[in-house]
């Protein structure tokens, strides 16, 4: 997954594309141990998303844009639009079906 800014994603929303984000904390062990899934992931590529990362150390005020306290949190952009958010990890199937619920709105 490619580290972002908030000014990397804000570009690729503009143009449209279709984003899988991940918010992160260095300190976060659940954090971590999602990396395996969302690697698995970005490899099989299912939905042609671009998969990327925000570290929250570094951008902390993408928890208020967020709007959650939990860690880690997933996104999903598509055509400009937020079409799903999912909060902590509960194993990559979770996530693949996070994603298929998404973007069938």
């Amino acid at each position: 997954m490619e580290a972002w800014t908030p000014d990397d994603l804000k570009a690729h929303l503009d143009k449209g594309e279709r984003v899988f984000l991940k918010l992160w904390k260095r300190s976060c062990g659940i954090c971590k141990l999602s990396t395996p899934a969302t690697d698995k992931m970005e490899k099989e590529n299912e939905y042609q998303m671009t998969f990327a990362k925000i570290c929250v150390d570094d951008h902390p005020e993408m928890m208020a844009v967020a709007g959650t306290e939990v860690l880690p949190v997933f996104f999903v952009f598509d055509q400009k639009k937020k079409k799903g958010m999912y909060t902590g990890f509960k194993g990559v199937d979770k996530l693949q079906e996070f994603v298929a619920e998404s973007l069938k709105s």
